[in-house]
């Protein structure tokens, strides 16, 4: 069941803020774990999470048949950890960010060849929009091609395999009905992701303190199972192209918590890409909100 735009979009923010979290986390589980270790942990903590609300609110599910946008959602998910995590090893954090977040417009590109919704001159602007303030809060360190060529186009891949799962994910989520049925298709493309990764523990030693476990449950908790959940609900009620560019929104939050939590600086560029992501996010709903308004009064 669909709920109201704004709704939508509050859910989306939300969402995007937790993920923004998850940036700050990492980089500070970074120092003790390699990044597909992180990646296995937190998975498995949302999932037990998921699992555990599913059962306590006596939801009735299965975690089987897969249909094919749940198959696309998990190819997705996976090889998205797979890429960016692999890329990440032969290029910047910087190149990673923006690489990966060129999501949306794989995202614009596969909703137009496979006509899955209709797309509007304004998604490509939002789109644009999106993609340039990404591309101005993070360009004081980025180098194309200067750390690694081969790490650039894996995470390319990481931004083509997101919107692979975001495609998949927005289709999944319309054929819910309820809140808790959303939660159990989250589970459903978590879980597979988080068996197929979770090998990936023995290639690298393990060595982790109290503080990071607390950082771990936390990512896990509220940027994976609580961020994600979000972003499936916001999914009820905006575009695939707008739940995509409420991911990219989680950048404008990661330099806000990093300027708060790790005194970094917020540069001019910063504050000028982080308008043009907002309006990037907005656009679509404002362009869409006015065209219902023109047809409601020549209507009436």
């Amino acid at each position: 069941m669909a709920r109201p735009y704004f709704i939508s979009l509050c859910f989306g923010v939300f969402a995007a803020f937790l993920m923004g979290l998850n940036s700050v986390f990492v980089r500070y589980l970074t120092a003790d774990m390699h990044g597909l270790q992180i990646a296995v942990f937190r998975l498995w903590i949302a999932c037990g999470v998921i699992y555990c609300l599913l059962k306590l609110a006596g939801h009735k599910f299965s975690i089987f048949p897969y249909n094919r946008y749940h198959c696309l959602a998990v190819a997705g998910f996976t090889l998205n950890y797979i890429t960016f995590h692999i890329g990440l090893e032969s290029t910047g954090a910087t190149n990673a960010m923006v690489l990966e977040n060129t999501a949306p417009f794989f995202v614009l590109l596969m909703l137009v060849v496979a006509r899955l919704e209709k797309v509007r001159w304004s998604d490509g602007v939002a789109t644009f929009l999106a993609l340039t303030g990404v591309y101005l809060t993070v360009r004081h360190d980025f180098e194309i091609g200067t750390s690694g060529q081969i790490g650039d186009l894996w995470e390319l891949g990481a931004g083509l395999s997101w919107a692979m799962f975001t495609i998949g994910s927005a289709a999944s989520v319309k054929q819910t009905r309820s809140t808790m049925d959303r939660m159990a298709v989250l589970l459903k493309i978590l879980l597979p992701c988080g068996l197929v990764l979770t090998p990936s523990l023995a290639l690298y030693p393990l060595s982790v303190d109290v503080t990071d476990v607390s950082v771990l449950l936390t990512l896990g908790v509220f940027s994976t199972a609580l961020g994600y959940f979000l972003w499936y609900e916001a999914m009820t009620g905006v575009s695939s192209i707008t739940a995509s560019l409420l991911v990219v929104l989680s950048v404008v939050f990661t330099f806000v918590v990093a300027f708060f939590a790790l005194d970094e600086q917020i540069t001019r560029d910063m504050l000028i890409g982080a308008s043009l992501i907002i309006l990037g996010v907005i656009l679509p709903g404002l362009v869409q909100g006015q065209s219902q308004k023109t047809a409601a009064d020549e209507t009436g």
